[in-house]
């Protein structure tokens, strides 16, 4: 199926390492023009000349999306390079577990801030363009724990729950503009972040965290941990004219651990 992507210009935030650099990788191999928004510029960076061939531009900008102006500036950017933007997908997102009690405020905003803070930066610089378009699609990488809390995660379920919120009432403000607002919420990826929740968690449990992550694979109904592609496909689809009738929408991607 072709999904009509390429050409496309597609900004993602957080897109040098893990889901993010999957889903730059998979809109690369669809033909659209990237700019990678990440605070880690050098493998931002690495990862656009890698991908950047005769039919497909990648750039890599500086992004802190806590901030404004940066946010701002990479919407500039895109604008300057492609003069358009078709694909927005806010992806940028930090963790740290930590048990409520233990839980400070400095690392509530921290984590609040990057996750809901920066899609609502991100969204805010450029949906205007988007509406002068009459155009665009919007895709917000929450989360599993954006449906159901966990023990450690209030502030990164908080954060990701604000994100699923943010994703509808953007989708019934921006409908009339032709504009698609959706979510998705991958569930379990070996990446750095869910290492983070491994050491927490077997930490907690009081054992080692290899048999926590068998353990907790175990109760996966399709056994099986997913991977960057696996939400990447998801967003491809997402950013697609194929999905034009789906908006509002907060996607699972977690093998069955959480049905809806």
């Amino acid at each position: 199926m072709d999904l009509g992507i390429k050409g496309k210009v597609a900004i993602v935030t957080g897109g040098a390492r893990g889901i993010g650099a999957g889903i730059v990788d998979g809109f690369a191999k669809e033909g659209a023009n990237l700019v990678i928004g990440d605070i880690m510029f050098d493998d931002a960076q690495e990862l656009a000349e890698k991908l950047t061939n005769d039919g497909v531009n990648v750039l890599a900008i500086r992004t802190d999306v806590t901030k404004k102006s940066d946010t701002e500036n990479l919407v500039s950017a895109t604008l300057h390079e492609f003069g358009k933007i078709d694909i927005l997908v806010n992806n940028a997102g930090v963790l740290k577990v930590t048990s409520f009690v233990n839980l400070d405020e400095e690392e509530w905003d921290r984590v609040n801030d990057v996750n809901a803070k920066g899609t609502y930066l991100m969204s805010r610089a450029v949906v205007p363009h988007m509406i002068t378009a009459r155009q665009g699609k919007i895709v917000n990488i929450s989360s599993l724990a954006g449906k159901r809390g966990s023990p450690g995660l209030a502030h990164y379920s908080a954060s990701k729950f604000a994100i699923i919120s943010i994703t509808q009432t953007l989708a019934k403000e921006l409908g009339e503009y032709n504009i698609n607002v959706n979510a998705v919420c991958p569930g379990t990826l070996r990446t750095q972040m869910w290492e983070a929740i491994l050491d927490g968690r077997a930490t907690r449990q009081g054992i080692p965290r290899e048999q926590f992550w068998n353990e907790w694979i175990e109760q996966i109904p399709l056994k099986r941990p997913q991977t960057p592609e696996d939400v990447a496909n998801i967003v491809l689809f997402l950013s697609s004219e194929v999905a034009r009738n789906i908006t509002g929408e907060a996607i699972n991607v977690n093998g069955g651990l959480r049905m809806d």
